[in-house]
């Protein structure tokens, strides 16, 4: 995270986001907190988008 945090490419962000099952207390531990207003964010998840996409 420290490597992505500091590349001179990826400063200026407002927000940085991820998605994680189960690494909640370490990606608190690097800044992370939880949303601060959930209710503003929506999604449209595929799971079977890659094995469609296979011929």
């Amino acid at each position: 995270m420290q490597v992505l945090f500091s590349h001179p490419e990826l400063q200026g962000f407002r927000r940085w986001m991820l998605a994680t099952r189960d690494a909640h207390g370490l990606y608190r531990q690097v800044g992370f907190t939880s949303l601060a207003a959930p209710e503003r964010f929506m999604e449209k998840w595929d799971p079977d988008i890659y094995r469609r996409g296979q011929s």
